[in-house]
């Protein structure tokens, strides 16, 4: 049974306002969709696992998706867990096209597409890591010595799958989506003493779903970007264009003519996701090109955002619910 379903792709979705955030011709541009690439099928990699996963019998199995904990001294991600009362199993999810060669010698994974070749981490040490954090995490919450297990699952059913040495023990490791239920029914077989009771997998499920912590990246950071390189204004909700003015208390497109009451939100959704979760009435008035600060004011405090401070220096928080925010 599913006890955790994935996350929203919080940071995918934030690459995207980036790019429609920038100019065209930005220098981060192309490193931005190469990204938004990446994570888009590393997103469909996991969601493709619900249809293996779901042969799995529903009493007997507790799933967890996206879980992001803390070990007490680093932070570490599993893509998905699965909990037994006879053993732990980690799944790190890769959906990467091309020949897959997994060389052990050099502890990367070499991928051979159109005779051009990449080296990535090798997910096999990364699974290994994630798996010694975790038997520390569950030592600090009393829970007995469970066997834990690893596999990864390639996910693009075209990818080539080889390995430079260690075959056996490698293909023993690394499978195809398609043959994870055979693959538990394997590791049933061979884990089957009982080592936790049902107490215990109910703890272990609910203590992992409280401590989880989603990561929130800053990704103006993260590509080294200006505040100050973002196209400012507000969308407009019928042709998507940055060229809405604010007139007599509406929105005003200028391209397609849209009226527009509430477009203002969609602005600072974008802002609390790209740039901060606190505004003032000035940052306000610059990001959404509006020239009144009496009639900047007034929308702000229409929202009903908590703040602080007064007059010039008051600060409105954007965190309240970013639901709100979004079209």
């Amino acid at each position: 049974m599913i006890k955790k379903d994935h996350d929203p792709p919080q940071y995918l979705h934030k690459l995207n306002l980036l790019l429609n955030r920038l100019p065209s011709n930005h220098l981060r541009i192309a490193e931005i969709n190469e990204q938004i690439a990446m994570h888009q099928a590393g997103i469909s990699g996991e969601k493709s696992l619900n249809f293996p996963l779901s042969f799995l019998d529903d009493k007997r199995f507790s799933i967890y998706h996206d879980l992001r904990l803390f070990d007490g001294v680093h932070y570490f991600q599993i893509d998905t867990l699965v909990v037994t009362q006879h053993y732990l199993l980690i799944l790190e999810v890769k959906n990467i096209s091309g020949t897959l060669m997994f060389d052990p010698t050099f502890n990367q994974l070499i991928r051979i597409s159109d005779t051009k070749e990449e080296a990535f981490p090798n997910p096999l040490t990364q699974v290994e890591r994630q798996r010694s954090q975790l038997r520390d995490l569950l030592q600090k919450m009393n829970i007995p010595e469970v066997p834990i297990e690893m596999l990864i699952v390639v996910a693009n059913r075209r990818a080539v799958l080889k390995a430079t040495e260690k075959v056996q023990f490698i293909s023993s490791k690394v499978i195809r989506s398609e043959y994870l239920p055979t693959k538990v029914k394997l590791l049933d077989k061979e884990y089957s003493d009982e080592r936790l009771t049902v107490k215990e997998v109910r703890k272990i499920g609910r203590t992992f779903v409280k401590l989880h912590e989603p990561l929130d990246r800053d990704v103006l950071k993260r590509f080294s970007i200006s505040r100050d390189d973002l196209l400012i204004g507000v969308t407009c909700p019928s042709c998507d264009r940055l060229a809405m003015l604010r007139l007599h208390g509406r929105w005003y497109c200028e391209i397609c003519g849209t009226y527009s009451r509430d477009a203002h939100l969609r602005a600072l959704r974008d802002y609390a996701l790209l740039v901060s979760k606190e505004i003032t009435n000035q940052e306000a008035r610059r990001f959404l090109r509006m020239d009144s600060v009496s009639a900047t004011s007034k929308m702000l405090r229409a929202m009903n955002l908590p703040c602080k401070g007064i007059k010039k220096g008051r600060k409105y928080f954007l965190d309240v619910d970013l639901n709100r925010f979004s079209q």
